[in-house]
């Protein structure tokens, strides 16, 4: 196996279900946006049992834009990877 071969199987560790390989990076990156999008929510929540109600709604419009920034990864990862 070649140096790159020996990359390439390295860092693409990920399928998804229409049979696309992520790289390492790709998967590190819609990680990272599934993160932020968990712990807005969970900040959201905190927010609300302390009664933040100007905070809380700048939260829950944090949370609305993490879910949308991962749904968009995932597209558009997917979509770069079918370029390929």
């Amino acid at each position: 196996m070649t140096e790159r071969s020996e990359r390439t199987v390295e860092e693409a560790d990920i399928s998804w279900s229409t049979g696309v390989v992520m790289t390492k990076q790709q998967k590190t990156t819609l990680n990272m946006a599934k993160f932020i999008q968990a712990q807005s929510l969970l900040l959201l929540e905190k927010l609300n049992e302390l009664d933040l109600d100007t905070e809380a709604d700048l939260c829950e419009k944090l949370h609305e834009d993490a879910e949308r920034l991962f749904r968009t990864l995932a597209i558009r990862l997917d979509d770069f990877q079918e370029d390929l």
